[in-house]
């Protein structure tokens, strides 16, 4: 059983947990020392998202997957319930596919790609406010998040199933987050940075790339050293 810190994995809108993994490879290896990263998949089927085909072909990675299912009007469900507005919404839903993981390394952190960044605010967003009303974390305090990574970002959190009074705007919790230059979804990314974290609490890096995960060797050291010295930074906090 592996003792490494573990990291949750949560894929872009139209991808699938293998398409990611496969996508995250050179990062896991060049992280293998210090973290096990934990891939894990939407709950809804839907059409390939941005850059996933032709590469990642629906007859070897299929059926692709979202977070968020969409109401009567068409519109995205931001607390990531099914279209019927029944079952567990969607941080409830992730959280009980953490725990699903059985024993293992310490949850340490939370990282996500495009749509999957909004899993990862929803869930630092849910933490700080479960610790406002004396929670230390998610699954009753099993699970502690110390840091977020989030890569070329969706808008905005997702929402917890209740929301709870805080005295917060913005999320204290430590985060990386990577923006590509070229990546058409770049402002996406901006605003949720913006808009929901802490400016004291963020680090940002921005590399001349498209909307993926780095690949080239000196964006890919650049990123994971980020990566290394931000879980230096917060052990033991």
């Amino acid at each position: 059983m592996s003792s490494r810190a573990r990291i949750a994995c949560f894929h872009g809108g139209g991808s699938t947990a293998a398409i990611f993994k496969f996508q995250c490879e050179a990062l896991q290896r060049t992280l293998f020392d210090v973290f096990e990263f934990v891939f894990f998949d939407a709950p809804f089927e839907s059409g390939a998202g941005p850059a996933v085909l032709p590469t990642f072909s629906y007859e070897e990675y299929g059926p692709y997957r979202t977070w968020f299912s969409k109401d009567r009007e068409g519109v995205l469900r931001r607390d990531g319930r099914g279209d019927d507005e029944r079952g567990e919404g969607g941080i409830e839903r992730v959280v009980r596919l953490m725990e699903e993981e059985g024993e293992g390394g310490e949850w340490v952190g939370c990282m996500g790609f495009s749509q999957g960044t909004r899993v990862v605010a929803g869930l630092l967003l849910e933490q700080m406010r479960l610790r406002e009303m004396g929670v230390p974390g998610l699954a009753d305090g099993e699970i502690q998040f110390k840091f977020g990574v989030l890569c070329n970002g969706g808008a905005e959190p997702m929402l917890a199933e209740l929301s709870y009074p805080s005295n917060k705007d913005l999320i204290d919790i430590p985060t990386l987050h990577l923006h590509g230059l070229t990546d058409k979804n770049l402002e996406n990314g901006r605003t949720l940075l913006a808009n929901h974290f802490d400016p004291r609490t963020t680090t940002l890096i921005e590399i001349n790339y498209h909307h993926a995960m780095p690949w080239h060797k000196e964006d890919l050291l650049k990123f994971s050293g980020a990566l290394r010295k931000l879980y230096t930074n917060v052990q033991g906090v």
